[in-house]
């Protein structure tokens, strides 16, 4: 029989180990005898089991007892022994139970350290037990010290992003911030470190409480980093993704998208564009030609957890403090800025100037359309160099930003007091015309019912009847019919979940359907997008909305950039908040770039600064909108 091993008491297995644990004191009672540890560490693991139950409570102490009286023989002479016995899966057990009794005392400095250098210790299972490891702590530094492959731990405990809660790690008091530089540095000078973990390295925010190293060991890390991305890629010629944006000035349609297998193009008609040069049509190419919005003006080139495939959320490693990108991400990257910089070129080709559009918006548009006055832009002019546009457009950026939020606070723009203000301009506190503008998922029953019905992880895209698998639970209730008595064992308990709490319910034949379509489709919405706009439903799905927020379900934002928007604006423009992010503005802002000369840099760089002018064009205009169209303001008339 396979050995009892107590995991939790929501774990799939969990009646079967009980089960087993039963059998196993019977065998106790009817006089099986304890051969070694592996047979006192099973008991252990079979007595958690029982407590859940709350089973006899003299049994239980009567087995504690023989357990405690067998680690308490335990000592310098023969601990290394019984370490060596015991079975892998037990390797954890046998460090709580020396700590549960103390054993740690009985074994000297000597021998702990002959311990952990001679045998197969496994640091990652000694480190979850904090009196063991300040016990032994001078001893586990100076191991540590040793060990390159320690780093990997100190960047699991500090760096990694963990998609599921992990046992806490102790590191010894003893081991100074120092000493984790000096691991760290013998890491990324091995033979073989892991890529994934130099490029965590390589972007490592110093912070003394955690892990505090020099800018010559990122240095080191970030040249080791392009060193193996050379040498894997020289050795794997990996997968081709092509993405090509053409304009063509015989193409009568506005857009030809054409996909072949991993090739994307899209071809945009010159044509088009000369036939519709008004500057209103041309910022709306942004939106409805380009998608770089959707239609309730959320930012469609944002990363999204979920459109990240099983690998890139679940498997690759990922700094807690960094901007995670997918592939869906880095595609979408490079499409929009191929159709900005193509854009911007055809449009300059027949005379305009995409500044001077930008321009228009600010100061002849919101004055006309909105009654808005006195904005005030200036963008780089025609004839400075990229390197020069790149310096000068954040500027203009920031400044109609701190107008927006001004006009917000006051109703109206004030450059005097505007002039006086000197506070920094932060993305995530820009202010938004219109309450309630952004919905965001929260709590516990909103994880737990959009988990149930949206992610591939949920286990309900399984149709044990007709054996076809779908992406969520819910494609497969637009697909198939089922009924409730159909359901594999592993999934009634969650399906009966969602009917008793009127997300799904029965119809007269007893399939399950979807009980209320329009709080499902708000619900995969928010799942999907991360976020929605509340002023973009109709007046009875807003009522929906209301109502999840009455059972804290969601949570409202004011602001003029979503959640995700922000992100993604900080990512490219500073490290504030991702260690892993392009920090342009400041590039720029505070010293030139270490780029000389190099005008395709610069003008990159110039496209990703122009891609975020224009989003915020865009969002502007939305918050003028929803607050033209719902009365929501009295100043817009």
């Amino acid at each position: 029989m396979k050995r009892v091993k107590y995991y939790s008491s929501s774990d799939m297995s969990y009646n079967c180990h009980l089960k087993n644990s039963k059998e196993l004191f019977r065998e106790y009672e009817l006089g099986k005898e304890i051969v070694n540890i592996n047979d006192i560490i099973e008991l252990y693991n079979a007595i958690k089991y029982f407590n859940d139950k709350a089973y006899n409570e003299s049994i239980i102490k009567y087995y504690l007892r023989i357990i405690a009286k067998y680690f308490k023989s335990i000592t310098s002479a023969n601990f290394i022994t019984f370490y060596n016995d015991v079975d892998i899966e037990y390797s954890s057990d046998f460090w709580e139970l020396i700590e549960k009794f103390k054993i740690y005392k009985n074994i000297s400095d000597a021998k702990f350290r002959e311990f952990i250098t001679s045998s197969k210790v496994w640091l990652c299972e000694l480190l979850k037990y904090k009196k063991v490891t300040e016990h032994f702590g001078k001893i586990i530094r100076d191991y540590m010290l040793k060990d390159f492959s320690s780093a990997e731990l100190l960047l699991d405990k500090f760096e990694i992003r963990h998609i599921n809660e992990k046992e806490p790690l102790y590191f010894p008091k003893e081991l100074s911030n120092a000493d984790k530089e000096t691991i760290i540095c013998n890491y990324i000078n091995s033979d073989k470190p892991n890529l994934n973990y130099l490029r965590l390295i390589a972007n490592i925010q110093s912070n003394k409480d955690k892990i505090e190293i020099t800018n010559r060991t990122l240095l080191k890390s970030k040249k080791k980093v392009e060193e193996l991305e050379k040498q894997l890629f020289n050795e794997n010629s990996g997968m081709l993704m092509e993405t090509i944006v053409h304009f063509s000035k015989t193409q009568h349609s506005e857009v030809i998208t054409k996909m072949e297998g991993q090739s994307l193009t899209l071809t945009y008609s010159t044509r088009w564009l000369e036939e519709n040069m008004d500057y209103a049509t041309l910022l709306n190419n942004f939106i409805y030609l380009f998608d770089y919005v959707d239609l309730q003006m959320r930012c469609i080139f944002v990363n999204k957890f979920n459109q990240m495939g099983v690998f890139e959320r679940f498997i690759i490693t990922s700094s807690r403090n960094a901007y995670r990108k997918g592939i869906a991400f880095e595609r979408m990257n490079i499409l929009t800025l191929l159709q900005l910089t193509g854009y911007y070129n055809e449009l300059f080709s027949i005379g305009i100037r995409l500044e001077e559009v930008i321009e228009w918006f600010f100061e002849i548009y919101l004055s006309n359309e909105f009654n808005v006055q006195n904005f005030k832009v200036s963008m780089p002019s025609t004839n400075s160099t990229f390197l020069e546009k790149c310096t000068n457009i954040m500027p203009a950026m920031e400044f109609v930003l701190k107008q927006f939020s001004l006009f917000v606070q006051e109703g109206k723009i004030d450059f005097e007091l505007l002039e006086i203000s000197s506070e920094h301009l932060i993305y995530k506190a820009i202010p938004s015309i219109v309450s309630k503008k952004y919905v965001y998922g929260v709590g516990d029953e909103y994880k737990y019912v959009t988990f149930l019905l949206f992610s591939d992880q949920s286990g309900l895209g399984y149709n044990e009847k007709s054996k076809k698998s779908y992406d969520s639970y819910y494609e497969l209730l637009c697909n198939e019919k089922v009924n409730l008595n159909e359901y594999a064992d592993y999934c009634i308990t969650d399906v009966k979940w969602l009917v008793d709490n009127k997300y799904l319910s029965t119809d007269n034949n007893g399939y399950i359907i979807l009980s209320n379509k329009p709080l499902i489709l708000i619900l995969k919405d928010l799942y999907n997008n991360e976020v929605v706009s509340y002023w973009r439903y109709s007046q009875s799905e807003r009522t929906i909305i209301d109502c999840l927020a009455d059972k804290n379900m969601v949570e409202f934002e004011d602001l003029l950039f979503s959640r995700p928007e922000q992100d993604y604006i900080n990512y490219y423009l500073n490290k504030s908040q991702f260690n892993n992010g392009l920090d342009l503005r400041n590039k720029y802002s505070h010293t030139q770039p270490n780029i000389g000369d190099d005008e395709k840099i610069h003008r990159q760089n110039y496209m990703i600064f122009l891609r975020l002018f224009i989003l915020s064009v865009i969002k502007i205009n939305d918050d003028f909108c929803l607050a033209y169209d719902n009365n929501l303001i009295d100043d817009v008339v």
